[in-house]
């Protein structure tokens, strides 16, 4: 039986007000240790730690808090972050020029993303792909601009999590356990729910041909990893 497409055929036009972009901002500033997280349980910490030049790309970047964060960590790694928002994009900025590093933020939609083929050794997105009108569209695109033999890395929200697992992430990211209640309930009902469930993104990882494996579910969270290696060409 064929599998029916979840293509939407759509576009993304959003950018966030002022007071979006600080709340987004706010909120990357304070989940340093969720962002880590992610890249522990994706494998992806003993590959930044290779020290030989990969060029990364961050999808959704917002306000540069992660790929700053990597670059701290690992500085041979030459990041490029995209994100649609303007005064994302403008933050990001700021903050690289306080830092004094060397890195390129553009603005940039996810779906239609302004690179070649095979551009990137990274490619990881953590948090935006909630965003995304087409989900499909995409993922596509993050596996056409990776390398072969290039790692892939995407984590979002799934609106099938339970309370318990909204709880876990929130202690994960180190969020002060004063505000635990009422924010996480608040989370459950507009992060959450309104998120695709985790058969999204089987569909998207079979549709897309990648490589049994490619989803699965953080033990005790609630959000999917994408995780995988694009298959070197066999001609």
């Amino acid at each position: 039986m064929k599998e029916k497409s979840i293509i939407k055929k759509t576009t993304l036009i959003h950018n966030y007000s002022k007071l979006e972009a600080w709340l987004y901002d706010t909120i990357a500033n304070r989940a340093s240790n969720l962002q880590l997280y992610f890249f522990e349980q994706g494998n992806l910490t003993n590959i930044f730690a290779e020290v030989h030049e990969r060029y990364v790309l961050d999808v959704g970047c917002g306000g540069g808090q992660t790929a700053i964060r990597l670059k701290e960590i690992y500085p041979h790694l030459s990041i490029t972050g995209i994100d649609l928002s303007e005064l994302m994009i403008a933050r990001a900025r700021k903050r690289t020029q306080r830092k004094g590093f060397v890195l390129k933020f553009q603005i940039a939609d996810a779906q239609a993303l302004p690179f070649p083929d095979e551009s990137f050794d990274v490619v990881y997105s953590l948090g935006s792909v909630k965003h995304w009108p087409d989900p499909l569209l995409g993922i596509a695109e993050c596996w056409r601009v990776l390398k072969q033999g290039g790692e892939l890395l995407l984590t979002d929200n799934i609106s099938d999590a339970t309370r318990e697992q909204v709880i876990r992430f929130y202690e994960i990211a180190g969020f002060p356990k004063l505000f635990k209640k009422p924010v996480t309930s608040i989370m459950y009902k507009r992060m959450f729910r309104p998120a695709c469930p985790m058969e999204t993104y089987y569909q998207i990882a079979r549709q897309l041909k990648m490589p049994l494996g490619t989803v699965s579910q953080l033990q005790f969270m609630p959000t999917f990893l994408f995780r995988t290696q694009k298959p070197l060409s066999s001609f």
